[in-house]
Formats: C-alpha cells, structure tokens, sequence
C-alpha cells in the first residue's frame, strides 16, 4: 500500500463528472473518477464546514464514536472495470474491521477526520501520472 493525500478536486468542463486527485510523495498523481454529489462532500469536509444538522458522513462518524470504535486508515484497494474499491479500517477494543465503502465516501471521512489514506501499489504503477501532467509548472491550481 502506498500512502495518498488528496491533492484537488478537479470538475470536468461540462460538469458532468469530478475527478479526486491523490498524490503520492514521489509525486505521482493517481486521478478517481466520481460524481458531482460525492465531490461536494469531499469539498465540505475539505474545508471542515459546519452545519447546524448533521450530513450522511457526520452521522456515521457519530455512530462509529458512540460505538467506541474509529477509523484507522482507509485503503483504496481494487480497480476493476474502472470502478476503484475502497475499505474502512475501523478499531475496536484493539481489534481491526474492514467495512467495504466508495472510495468518495472513505475519502470524504478520511478528510474530515485527517485520517491516513492508502492505495494499492499496484493501482498506482498501472494507473498513475506524472504531478507535471495535471499541475504544469507555473500555471495556476485552483
């Protein structure tokens, strides 16, 4: 596994789609495809937004706290047929559990509780690009 943070959340230019952008520290780019709704949430958990009622993540982040238990790590673990997989690694009572989740949905907690996210070295060698490739020098990020 090789550890990932999100680099940018980039919109298609017909809005159709957004893309998550995480990057290793070789700065290797591995781009996740998923849609509009699911960027949002990522985006509000970016920017630790509050709300006076809780969102879909923040009820589950209450009842993995209510239950004594957190999120170790997530890891992003399969690709296939272009749909990435993506597991939460929860603890309890030292003991670990693996709960299978969208890769959007485990990034969005991972974000919203600074919480480790890993992929499968074999996703990144097959499916990454260069940072230059999506951030050419001098030009400006959003």
């Amino acid at each position: 596994m090789v550890k990932v943070e999100v680099k940018e959340i980039a919109v298609a230019n017909d809005g159709s789609y957004a893309l998550v952008l995480l990057s290793t520290a070789e700065g290797e780019i591995v781009p996740v495809s998923i849609d509009l709704l699911q960027a949002r949430a990522i985006m509000i958990a970016r920017t630790k937004e509050k709300f006076a009622r809780p969102l879909t993540h923040d009820l589950l982040l209450d009842i993995i706290k209510i239950l004594n238990a957190k999120i170790s790590r997530i890891e992003i673990t399969d690709l296939i047929e272009g749909t990435y997989y993506a597991k939460l690694i929860l603890e309890n009572r030292g003991l670990e559990f693996e709960i299978d989740a969208r890769p959007s949905d485990a990034i969005a907690l991972a974000v919203k509780q600074d919480i480790d996210i890993f992929i499968a070295k074999d996703i990144v060698e097959k499916n990454s690009l260069v940072e230059e490739e999506f951030f050419p020098k001098g030009a400006a990020q959003a």
